[in-house]
This record gives C-alpha cells, structure tokens and sequence, in this order.
C-alpha cells in the first residue's frame, strides 16, 4: 500500500507541475489571466499534495513543525485561502453580472474559515471535515453552474469538452464529500486526526481525492497539448506578396483608432491568424455565438464584410 500511495502521490505532483508549467508558457506568449489563474491554482494542488504526504508518511521534520508551531495546517489553510481565490476568479465569468457579487462574501467567508481553524486548537474528525467542507461544496456549486454556462464551450474532441469535464468535477467533489462524511462517521467524529492517519483512515479518504486531481491534471495538460498542437499548425494570413504578419503595434493603432474594445482586439488577432469561430471560443472559454457576436461588431466598425477586407484595410491603413 506505500509503494501504491507514493506511485499515485508522484503522478499527482507531476501532472500539477507539467500543468502549471505548461500553462504558465501560455501565459506569458499570450497574457491571459485565465491561464495564470489555472497555472497558480495547480501549483497550489501540488504543495496541498506534498502538505498531506507529508502527514500520512509521519515525515520527521513535519511532525516538529506540527507539534511546536502548526506550521504545516497554517500553510494548507493559505494554500487553500489561495484555490479558493483562483477557483473564484477562474469560474467568475460563469455567473451572471448581476449575481456575480456573491462570490466575494462567499470568499471572505471562506477566508476567515481557512484562517481560523488552525488557531482553533481541535483537532477531531468532525472539525476535520468541517474545514474542508465549504470549500468542497464551492467547488461542486461552480462545476455544475460553470457546466451549463460554458456550454457552448466545446472543443473538437468528445474528450475534450468543457462542460462534460466540469460535470465530472461536479460529480467527483460530491463523492469527495461522501467519501469524508462517512470517514468521519466510521471512525468516530470525536477521535484525533492523528489516530485517524495511524488507523490509517486519511489515506482512504484521499482515494477520491487521488482521481479528481488526476482527472483535473490530464484534462489541463490535453487541453494545453490540444492548444499548443493549434499554434503549430496555424497559418498566419498574408497577401500574395507578403508573408509576415501585422505588427502587433499597427494593429493595435487600427483597433483603437476604429473604437475596438479589449475583447473585440483580442479576437481580431485570432481573426488575422485565420482561426476559426470554434478556436477562438476554445481559446477565450467563451460561446461560439459570442465570437460571432463579436466579429459582426468587429466588421461593422471597420466597414467591412469579411476577413481579407479587414486584413487589406488595416495593412493600407
């Protein structure tokens, strides 16, 4: 069973690294929040991984820093207060404008929970469970809310969507949660957390734990592999006489002189590199009738009707 558990620990923390990572070089070629969040979010989920290891293996230098300062269950509950965050910022455009405030109470609530229960003192399975559990039952609300809102959100591959994925996040934060319940149940909601690791009950409990970051890993680092394979394979527009690209600075001008705003000039550089309605939706995590929308408005402003009359107005310009 060790060799088991330190086989699944080492693909949890290489998938969150290979994710991060790979997400971080999208980041900084194209600047989107939305890739920093995934990348920062993943990098949380491998230092939680290393924290709860650490716990179950009886580490000797974190038993020390546990007995004398707490240390190891003051930086978990930060690291959580950060996935809270991330997860937060990631979900935010799933709900509506007008409802979309929720989440900040929702995660000062978080916060303050997080944050105190170290100082708390108990160390039960009941409170064990408790302190995880509202962050679990976010993560489930905004799977299942964030599964109808992105979906018109589809890659090109079954494997591939977005909103069959986050149904199974959905599903698998549910069965998470079961699985913590009758844990604490079976062993005694009164007992210590540390006789629950001897018995040996938190390393079962992480089994469900175990497949939703390794589901959630292999989905991000496909997903990255899908988008870069894209990159690759992406022909730039260029006339019959040129076959460099627009200077991202003329381009720039030409948006701002026509009245284009941030979404809009990001999706005319998508519209220049000849990428279809469904890429850039994959790309942006948006509808493919929200491209449309977006695309129609792009040619009304420029006063064209189709892409290679945009490109020839901007490159004459």
């Amino acid at each position: 069973m060790l060799v088991l558990s330190a086989a699944v620990s080492l693909l949890i923390r290489s998938g969150c690294v290979i994710s991060a990572t790979l997400y971080l070089i999208l980041f900084i070629g194209d600047r989107k929040k939305e890739y920093l969040y995934i990348a920062l979010f993943m990098l949380s989920q491998y230092l939680i991984e290393l924290m709860v290891r650490g716990y179950e293996t009886g580490s000797p230098i974190y038993c020390y820093l546990h007995s004398y300062f707490s240390a190891p269950v003051v930086i978990k509950s930060l690291l959580y207060c950060a996935s809270v965050f991330l997860v937060c910022c990631l979900f935010r455009r799933a709900l509506d404008k007008s409802r979309a405030w929720i989440l900040v109470p929702v995660e000062v609530l978080l916060f303050i929970w997080l944050v105190m229960f170290p100082l708390l003192g108990v160390r039960t399975g009941f409170l064990y469970i408790c302190y995880l559990l509202p962050f679990q039952l976010l993560v489930i609300v905004l799977a299942f809310i964030g599964s109808k809102s992105f979906g018109g959100v589809t890659q090109k591959s079954i494997f591939l969507k977005l909103d069959v994925f986050l149904r199974v996040v959905g599903i698998l934060g549910i069965v998470i949660v079961f699985e913590d319940v009758v844990t604490g149940l079976y062993y005694g909601l009164g007992n210590d957390v540390a006789g629950l690791v001897a018995s040996g009950a938190i390393r079962s409990r992480n089994t469900g734990e175990n497949i939703f970051q390794i589901i959630i890993a292999v989905y991000l680092i496909a997903v990255a592999g899908h988008f870069f394979v894209g990159k690759i394979a992406a022909k730039p527009i260029h006339d019959e006489g040129s076959t460099e690209r627009l200077p991202e600075e003329v381009v720039d001008t030409y948006a701002t002189s026509v009245g284009l705003s941030l979404r809009e000039r990001e999706i005319l550089g998508f519209l220049l590199e000849e990428k279809s309605a469904q890429e850039i939706s994959e790309l942006l995590f948006i509808s493919v009738g929200t491209v449309k929308s977006h695309t129609h408005n792009i040619y009304q402003k420029a006063g064209v009707g189709n892409r290679m009359q945009l490109l020839q107005k901007i490159k004459y310009l």
